[in-house]
């Protein structure tokens, strides 16, 4: 079972935060209607798990959490979602007046025990026109559905069912003969749950006609909101009641949250006084009301909705209009993935080996989690739990690499957790060769990767990756001077890339047609590449993406498919080509963009990075090779394989957020990589070279994890 870690990270504070900020009310002051606010966030971000939280936390206040997709499911309906919050608010709360919502209640009880469909509308017009219009109006109409509840006969059990929702003695909705009569049925009757009167409620507007539904629906949400705010503006309501009522709406998107979502903005929206609804909606996509143009436009664009602080501790949603704001949820941070790897150590026992350069094996294995989930909840989550399935003699090396292996099961667990439910099968089997480029917009321009596909499958990719909820990117990363990028979250791009390396090559050797030319990575003199790492689906996707970038001109996009597939001798000329060519700054944001090349897992299981690292070099030790060209491919083929150092600030600006520590989880590999930035600093043919490669050279000396 997936570990979760509900109101604990700095993200779920600050929307806790948020929420504390503005469910108080003073009654000295009016109270003024607030927007209701959406989270946005891709599967798998936290979204239900947040609002579980929120509901248990504001337990002591009036407040109703729906899951609006699983109510949907079952065949509900707007008025069935409504009757469901008009029920949660009603609950009786210590030290809290109990809310009744005497309109509300008395239309949907008369609805119920009226056969005809004529009747029910009928109550549906009278009510819509006592909302309407004067207070004397809706004192005629709520007594004549008040006589006619309490005489109802055939359904008394719906009846006292729907009680609760009236007040007792309360003047000003009821004669006192019909409320006398109300609470005698009420005294007499036993305590029924609401589960009836819902039912009841569902199969008679279920089969209603659009017309009759969509009025009712109108004047129910006219009804609760009007008693909500009758409720807090009499005297005694608004001295005593301190705090709204908090609404929890998971799963927003849904057919049938969007359709609430809708009818309760367009009631607030006409109505002439504020509410003293909360309102917090969730989306793992976007509701029909964000589909505007310019919004769209917002979304392709790359720029993230709404604000966090730098230490994720405050929330800013953004204001969209119509009684809106929005903001999407970020990912978890270094720290708080940290403390969740810390339970775990704690859990699995000291016990465990560890690399032999790490002290701190918190510090070291919540750092290698977190570049490989980038703090991604549920990813997070499941890795752990992973992580903690093995003997306890298993290192934690071993441990990382064993769950990434197809055999494990972790990476198509994971697969089918973060994939939209509604990807076709066809788009499934291409999306890990799609994940072989850094941006999804080069895996499009690439004919090779697509060949044979029909163009619905090319549409729905294309709706894809302009989706940022449905690659899982919560933000863009701009590449320098070149415009904005396009990649899938990192642990999304990761797992692809697993069930790439286990694909088979597609007949033929290729991924498209044979007049795609299609075919095996080649080095230059077109001959195949030796070894594992070109081979299957692989090397025929990286095969592809290296011939577009070669038709593009794109040298550097050649040399990271290259060595993709192993060939570090063609992205060591390019690399060396470009020294002294370039300014410092821009060789090493090359060499970064280089080293983020995907990795291949090595066939047959681990490998030492040491041994992996010396077998790419041998080629080193044939013939005679210039010093520098020397140099340059073992700084290259060791960043490759390598950790990332702990900070780099050219590693934010190359437009590729992937990383991959997993070939040497232990930064056995750093020390020589500092050693060869120092070879070149020492013979730079520039003085402004030298402090740039010693620093790079400095941050390759330290464990990257801190210790």
């Amino acid at each position: 079972m997936e570990r979760e870690w509900p109101g604990q990270s700095e993200r779920d504070k600050a929307i806790e935060e948020y929420l504390r900020e503005r469910l108080g009310r003073s009654p000295r002051r009016p109270c003024a209607e607030l927007p209701a606010t959406l989270l946005l966030g891709p599967r798998g971000s936290g979204k239900t798990t947040l609002l579980r939280h929120l509901a248990e936390w504001a337990d002591r206040v009036p407040v109703s959490r729906l899951d609006l997709a699983a109510l949907g499911q079952q065949g509900g309906k707007p008025l069935d979602a409504l009757a469901q919050i008009v029920f949660d608010l009603n609950t009786p709360k210590k030290a809290v007046p109990q809310l009744t919502f005497p309109s509300f209640g008395l239309l949907v009880t008369a609805a119920v025990t009226r056969v005809s469909a004529r009747d029910r509308d009928t109550a549906v017009t009278e009510m819509r026109a006592a909302l309407a219009g004067p207070d004397s109006g809706r004192s005629t109409t709520l007594n004549r559905l008040a006589e006619s509840v309490a005489t109802a006969a055939g359904a008394p059990e719906l009846v006292t069912a729907a009680l609760p929702l009236l007040p007792e003695w309360q003047l000003g909705w009821a004669r006192f003969r019909t409320r006398r009569r109300l609470a005698r049925i009420r005294r007499g009757a036993p305590h029924l749950a609401p589960d009836a009167f819902l039912l009841r409620l569902n199969q008679l507007y279920g089969e209603a006609e659009g017309a009759e539904r969509a009025r009712a629906e109108a004047v129910l949400v006219d009804a609760f909101l009007d008693d909500l705010r009758r409720a807090y503006t009499s005297r005694s309501g608004n001295r005593r009641r301190t705090t709204r009522c908090l609404l929890l709406l998971d799963n927003a998107d849904s057919p049938l949250g969007n359709a609430l979502l809708e009818i309760l903005l367009a009631g607030r929206e006409k109505a002439d006084e504020p509410d003293p609804l909360l309102i917090l909606a969730t989306a793992g996509s976007y509701p029909r009301l964000l589909r505007g143009s310019g919004f769209r436009a917002a979304v392709r664009s790359g720029r993230q909705l709404g604000g966090w602080s730098a230490q994720q501790d405050a929330f800013t949603p953004e204001e969209l209009g119509r009684g809106l704001h929005a903001g999407e949820l970020c990912d978890l941070n270094g720290s708080e993935v940290e403390r969740q790897v810390g339970e775990l150590v704690r859990a699995v026992g000291l016990g465990v080996p560890k690399p032999h350069r790490v002290e701190n094996v918190v510090r070291w294995l919540g750092r290698t989690v977190h570049e490989v989930t980038r703090g991604h909840p549920a990813a997070t989550a499941a890795v752990l739990d992973a992580l903690a399935d093995h003997e306890d003699s298993t290192p934690w090396e071993d441990r990382l690499r064993r769950v990434f292996s197809p055999s494990y099961g972790l990476v198509d667990q994971l697969l089918e957790r973060l994939l939209p439910h509604d990807l076709s099968g066809r788009l499934r089997e291409r999306l890990p060769l799609a994940a072989a480029p850094a941006d999804l917009a080069q895996a499009r321009t690439a004919s090779g990767l697509w060949g044979g596909a029909p163009e619905a499958v090319l549409r729905e990719f294309d709706e894809f990756r302009a989706d940022p909820l449905r690659t899982l990117r919560t933000a863009v990363t701009p590449r320098d001077g070149a415009g904005r990028t396009d990649p899938p979250h990192p642990v999304l791009r990761l797992l692809l890339l697993r069930r790439l390396a286990a694909l088979p090559a597609p007949p033929g050797g290729g991924t498209g047609p044979p007049d795609d030319e299609s075919g095996p990575p080649g080095d230059d003199d077109g001959h195949p590449t030796e070894g594992p790492w070109g081979t299957g689906a692989w090397g025929a996707a990286h095969a592809a993406l290296r011939r577009a970038a070669e038709r593009a001109g794109a040298e550097g996009t050649v040399a990271y498919h290259r060595l993709a597939v192993g060939d570090l001798p063609a992205a060591a000329r390019h690399l060396n080509a470009l020294y002294g060519r370039t300014t410092a700054e821009e060789w090493c944001a090359e060499l970064c963009r280089l080293r983020r090349a995907p990795v291949r897992p090595p066939e047959g299981g681990a490998e030492e990075p040491w041994q992996r690292y010396e077998a790419l070099v041998d080629h080193l030790n044939v013939g005679a090779v210039d010093g520098q060209l020397r140099t340059i491919t073992r700084l290259l083929a060791a960043s490759w394989l390598s950790t990332e150092p702990l900070e780099d600030p050219v590693a934010d600006q190359v437009g590729d957020p992937f990383r991959d520590p997993l070939g040497d989880p232990g930064a056995e590999l750093h020390g020589e990589i500092a050693a060869r930035f120092r070879t070149l600093a020492a013979h730079a043919h520039s003085v402004g070279w030298t402090p740039v490669l010693l620093d790079m050279a400095a941050r390759y000396d330290g464990r990257p994890w801190g210790d």
